[in-house]
Order: structure tokens, then C-alpha cells, then sequence
């Protein structure tokens, strides 16, 4: 039996969440399978994916949540972080 792991995923700006969704997926145990996870959330909230770094995977699972910045895209990215947080029970 596969084990899930949901993530609240947001976009904020100004400080307060502009965009945000709950996302339910299989759980990743490597940078690989988090990328590809990351890569789902991303096309869902219709923003581009940022560059997975492994101190962005070092810091989900050590402290359940991630940040990206501007700098953290390739593409233009708007807006002033994007935040994933373990939401699983």
C-alpha cells in the first residue's frame, strides 16, 4: 500500500497568501520523486517550477516546510515567495 502525503502549497504577496491549494499525492523519499511532486503542485497553481537545490529538500523534510524566492526560477515569477507545507496528519 502506497503512503500519501498532502502539502499546502501557497503563493504570497505582500505578506498574505494570494493563491493556495491542498495537494495529495504519493510520498517522495528522494529529491527525484519531490521534484516531481513539486513539478505537479507547480502546474496546478499555473506557475513555473523552481530550481530544486538539495538544502530545498534538506529543509522539507528536516522542518516540513519550503521557500522559494524570485531568485529560486529560471522563468519570471511574479510574486514574492512560494511556500510548501506537510499538511499530513
Amino acid at each position: 500500500m502506497s503512503k500519501n502525503v498532502t502539502i499546502w502549497a501557497k503563493i504570497m504577496q505582500d505578506g498574505k497568501v494570494f493563491h493556495d491549494i491542498m495537494y495529495t499525492g504519493d510520498m517522495f523519499y528522494d529529491e527525484d520523486s519531490f521534484h516531481e511532486c513539486l513539478r505537479d503542485i507547480c502546474d496546478k497553481l499555473d506557475i513555473p517550477t523552481p530550481v530544486l537545490l538539495p538544502q530545498h529538500f534538506a529543509n522539507f523534510i528536516r522542518f516540513h516546510n519550503c521557500r522559494f524566492y524570485e531568485w529560486d526560477f529560471v522563468e519570471s515569477f511574479p510574486y514574492e515567495r512560494f511556500v510548501i507545507e506537510d499538511a499530513t496528519n
